[in-house]
């Protein structure tokens, strides 16, 4: 299909448009909220604000429950050399990159990963927020990817430039879609770019109100509102009133002009008219606090049931072992299964770029749909009784290979059952000690693949 210059434009059109919500998002998560922003301020009074910042607190561990363990990667027709030709070439990114993708996942809704190769050829990943990223898809197949992105310039500003990621080439332009230098070509067949959304339904608001926005900051925005708010006014009154204030009768209070003032000394002191016979007392403000602290326990239990989560902090029963933690975390790994479904798809589209660049490169044909994408938990279990249950199955029942699949410490279960395979062998020939590692045969490349 061609690219006219009205699609580019009706692109980065939504991009715009789209641009404010995440940005919105993103504010919330750096703990910059609508209720601190627009807090009014007293004049006389503390007027301290209070930052609850439960949304970065939620995004942060449902992002580190789903991929703060490494992705494995499995061979469905137990080819070994796939899974290490993976696993060594993703060597070359962040050991932090899914975790941080991950995270802009979970945030927005919505992820990219740009698929490229550095200027050593080596094949590399990149992910782009939907801060900075739009893709344009035509039933459901992406077109063509626009990267915005800022530089700065020579007089201390910034300017504007998009980049263009088709399946031929990526076409550089200015903020005004004029091209400023040669389009870089590729090689990969495919728009190089990955992308994931929570869901699968996109955010837009083209109907007239919010569709496809499953996130967090979407669930618990006016929650997060109204306790900061609660927040910081039972805070002001407890430091408003950190000293009691004393009331004066028939006692008159005058500056040393001799303008009179009902309120003088920072509000410690109060004047006030006859009360029959001179008099002095204390004002002290009664502050029902089981209310305020009913109104606060409230809303902390409502964000955390809206979204699944757990709170760590309750005081724990008796039965801490793995099966009971993991229990209790059920609904909040359901949910995370549409997490890890949307970055699935994102790395589907990084093996397909990385299997291209295998092919050109070594002549090694690989499929991807024969690549099982496993994510594993972080999350306490319970290997007692793992084993247990591994121990009672019997082989004419499950095969050891998914015997080892059950025990999530074992994030590579191929890379494991050859790791048996050589201790037994040595056991067998009497040879000690025997690891993948002083058997040459078994060395993935020799540093020199990606070159």
């Amino acid at each position: 299909m061609d690219i006219s210059e009205e699609i580019i434009k009706k692109a980065y059109q939504r991009y715009q448009n789209n641009s404010k919500h995440y940005n919105d998002i993103n504010k919330y998560y750096y703990g910059t909220t609508e209720a601190l922003k627009d807090f009014k301020p007293i004049e006389g009074r503390s007027n301290l604000k209070v930052n609850a910042n439960f949304v970065q607190k939620l995004v942060d561990e449902e992002a580190t429950y789903s991929f703060g363990n490494s992705v494995t990667y499995v061979s469905t027709d137990n080819n070994s050399q796939v899974t290490k030709d993976i696993e060594y070439n993703l060597k070359n990114n962040l050991e932090d990159h899914d975790l941080n993708g991950g995270i802009e996942l979970v945030k927005n809704g919505t992820g990219y990963e740009i698929n490229y190769l550095d200027k050593e050829k080596k094949f590399k990943n990149r992910m782009i927020s939907a801060l900075d990223g739009y893709m344009y898809r035509v039933n459901e197949e992406p077109l063509f990817f626009l990267h915005v992105h800022e530089e700065d310039t020579e007089d201390g500003g910034t300017e504007t430039f998009i980049d263009m990621y088709t399946d031929k080439q990526i076409i550089h332009y200015d903020s005004e879609f004029n091209e400023v230098e040669q389009a870089t070509p590729h090689y990969f067949g495919i728009v190089p770019v990955g992308y994931g959304i929570v869901g699968g339904k996109e955010y837009s608001e083209r109907r007239g109100y919010v569709e496809g926005d499953k996130t967090i900051y979407r669930t618990i925005k006016t929650i997060q509102d109204a306790l900061e708010t609660n927040l910081s006014d039972m805070v002001c009154e407890i430091s408003d009133f950190r000293n009691a204030i004393l009331k004066l009768f028939n006692a008159r209070q005058e500056d040393e002009d001799g303008t009179k003032q009902p309120i003088i000394k920072d509000n410690a002191v109060m004047e006030f008219e006859d009360k029959e016979t001179q008099d002095a007392e204390w004002l002290i403000k009664e502050i029902n606090d089981a209310f305020i602290k009913n109104t606060r326990d409230d809303l902390i239990a409502l964000i955390y049931v809206l979204t699944c989560h757990i709170d760590n902090n309750e005081k724990m029963q008796s039965n801490l072992s793995g099966i009971a933690l993991r229990s209790r975390l059920q609904m909040l790994e359901s949910k995370c299964r549409m997490n890890e479904k949307a970055m699935a798809n994102i790395i589907k589209t990084r093996l397909k770029c990385l299997f291209k660049y295998l092919e050109i490169t070594e002549g090694k044909k690989y499929d991807v749909n024969k690549i099982e994408i496993k994510f594993t938990p972080n999350v306490p279990a319970d290997l007692t009784a793992l084993a247990d249950i591994v121990s009672k199955i019997p082989h004419e029942v499950m095969s050891n290979r998914s015997k080892r699949a059950l025990i999530p410490t074992i994030t590579d279960v191929d890379k494991e059952g050859e790791q048996i395979e050589l201790e037994n062998k040595a056991e067998n020939q009497g040879m000690g000690d025997y690891t993948e590692d002083n058997n040459a045969d078994n060395i993935v490349g020799d540093g020199n693949e990606a070159e």
